[in-house]
């Protein structure tokens, strides 16, 4: 047995929750001792309240982005309801939530990625919470990109959620910056 190398990466899951574990305000990815980049991950909704149990989405994100340089990932979700599916009446009131990224955002990130897809386009709620998060991104514009694939396949699609493009192309992930959406004067 020579010439064999053993290597070992111990990953930090910490969830942030309400008492009844029925919100997550966040969830936090880290390998200890691993030097490397730190990213914000903004989705719409998390699926699970254990740090035991990780979604496809999770997965994605860890495998995607470790293959990228980051070495700890933040999740933050639109929405704090852990649900598999979000409905619309599930898109209540989230001034908690944001007072949360507002937080967030105070610590330092090499990079924030918007994936938080393309569902409920037009539903009202959703739409102001996406504007409200945006305003809140614009000092850290240059550091806000979203996900595209490396062979340019789907560079059509905005916000792609990263349980999509793990989906359809994993380990061919680049990041594109983010188009803020220009504000529409009221007349």
């Amino acid at each position: 047995m020579e010439n064999v190398v053993k290597q070992t990466e111990l990953l930090e899951k910490t969830g942030v929750y309400d008492e009844d574990l029925k919100r997550r305000f966040s969830l936090t990815l880290k390998y200890s001792g691993l030097k490397g980049k730190k990213i914000l991950v903004i989705g719409m909704n998390p699926a699970s309240n254990s740090v035991q149990v990780f979604d496809n989405t999770t997965n994605y994100l860890l495998n995607n982005l470790g293959m990228m340089g980051y070495s700890e990932i933040i999740v933050w979700n639109l929405f704090a309801d852990i649900c598999t599916k979000l409905k619309p009446t599930q898109t209540y009131d989230n001034a908690e939530k944001m007072e949360y990224l507002q937080m967030l955002l105070e610590e330092k990130f090499n990079a924030v990625l918007i994936g938080w897809g393309n569902t409920f386009i037009g539903n009202r709620r959703v739409e102001e919470a996406k504007k409200q998060v945006c305003e809140y991104l614009k000092p850290h514009a240059k550091k806000v990109y979203e996900l595209v694939d490396t062979e340019g396949i789907y560079m059509e699609l905005k916000t792609i959620h990263p349980l999509f493009a793990g989906q359809r192309f994993s380990g061919k992930w680049k990041f594109r910056n983010y188009s803020f959406p220009e504000e529409k004067d009221e007349e």
